[in-house]
């Protein structure tokens, strides 16, 4: 009985495989190839290729297909498979698992297990492993990876990077590029961080978030479960720059924290460019006081007694009011009897003189600045009297 059911699998394999060879030890163990006579290899070993493809384009070392009615490879190029593995419904199925090839390895030496290994050999490009999601073919990776992904790729626990992690940001793929505003900017300010503790995978089946894992019994948790995190939360942080966040299929929100440093960049600026401001207007004050010692007691009008203010001693340079404002500024100062020259002064927050408005007389001065003159930002507006700065004070233009 033994030595027919041997006949008939030698005359099967030959009559499938025209060209292969078959060697079958006393042990068990079989060997098929075309060429050279193989020889003895543990259990089974198949080796079947050729470059001449009479018309059919694949090329098939060994092929594990369920589903006879499956979409099948077409001759339309040259290929050459080492393992071809399907496993399709032409219909989607509402339970059960498909795996085209399914892999699991261990207890052999530590660190050496694999359930699925693929390496690159050779010159030219490629992927040690190649993954496409639904949607999407093969694709040219351009270059040499361990692995390359032709879509989404998701991980449920830590991503460890024994190197550096680049975004593609070239500009050849990107289009409707603006500049941030400063609206933009001041979002961030209404962002809040929280620090938090990632729920079990327990407590996750218990709510129903993820579905229990019918495979094994054991719950392996994450390794940093236990430790304490920082960021925000994404259904806040929707509320605010709903760009930056996205949801999976299974309705679970992520947050793009990479879009987050442009944003960080250009608040920094925007507080760079405020600072700077702030010292030079701070270099102004100190300046006008140090020539003009009187003025140290204070020049706002809360700190001048409205005697004085009726009829100061010196010149003098008051608050514009409205400050802000939309439509136009009052801008008082007093000119003693004495004064020869006066005139005042804008300057943007750079230091560059926009305009100057001579003054011809004496006493209390009102000077109107109309909006249509300036463009909405902030200002600096100095006193000048017999060719010296008196003071120097800031006012708002918004929208």
């Amino acid at each position: 009985m033994k030595k027919t059911i041997t006949l008939l699998i030698v005359l099967f394999i030959t009559n499938t495989i025209i060209n292969a060879q078959i060697k079958i030890s006393s042990s068990g163990n079989v060997a098929i190839e075309t060429s050279p006579t193989p020889n003895d290899y543990t259990k089974t070993r198949i080796y079947l290729s050729t470059l001449s493809h009479d018309g059919v384009y694949w090329n098939f070392a060994a092929i594990g297909h369920n589903n006879p009615s499956a979409p099948q490879y077409s001759n339309d190029g040259r290929y050459n498979v080492g393992v071809y593995g399907l496993s399709y419904y032409s219909s989607a199925q509402t339970t059960g698992q498909m795996y085209g090839i399914f892999g699991q390895a261990g207890n052999a030496t530590t660190g050496y297990n694999y359930g699925v290994f693929g390496r690159l050999i050779g010159s030219n490009n490629g992927a040690g492993l190649f993954g496409a999601m639904n949607g999407r073919g093969v694709a040219n990776t351009g270059g040499n990876y361990a692995g390359y992904f032709n879509g989404c790729v998701g991980i449920t626990d830590n991503l460890y990077v024994d190197g550096t992690i680049y975004e593609i940001s070239d500009q050849k793929l990107k289009k409707n590029i603006s500049s941030l505003t400063n609206n933009t900017f001041s979002k961030i300010f209404q962002l809040n961080a929280v620090s938090y503790n990632f729920k079990t995978r327990a407590e996750l089946k218990a709510e129903g978030i993820i579905p229990t894992d019918t495979s094994s019994t054991v719950d392996v948790e994450n390794e940093n479960i236990n430790n304490t995190h920082f960021g925000f939360i994404a259904q806040d942080v929707m509320q605010i720059f709903p760009e930056l966040v996205v949801q999976r299929g299974d309705s679970i929100l992520s947050i793009d924290y990479i879009g987050f440093i442009p944003l960080i960049i250009g608040t920094l600026n925007e507080q760079n460019v405020k600072i700077n401001d702030l010292e030079l207007q701070l270099a102004a004050c100190c300046n006008s006081l140090n020539e003009n010692p009187e003025l140290k007691m204070g020049t706002n009008e809360s700190n001048t007694s409205s005697e004085d203010s009726k009829s100061p001693k010196t010149a003098r340079l008051y608050q514009n009011t409205p400050n802000p404002f939309t439509t136009k500024t009052q801008i008082k100062c007093y000119i003693p009897d004495n004064v020869k020259t006066a005139q005042l002064n804008i300057y943007n927050m750079q230091g560059t003189q926009l305009k100057k408005y001579p003054i011809s007389r004496t006493g209390e001065i009102d000077v109107e600045i109309s909006a249509y003159e300036l463009t909405a930002g902030m200002y600096l507006y100095a006193l000048i009297v017999d060719g010296k700065e008196i003071d120097v004070k800031r006012m708002i233009l918004t929208d």
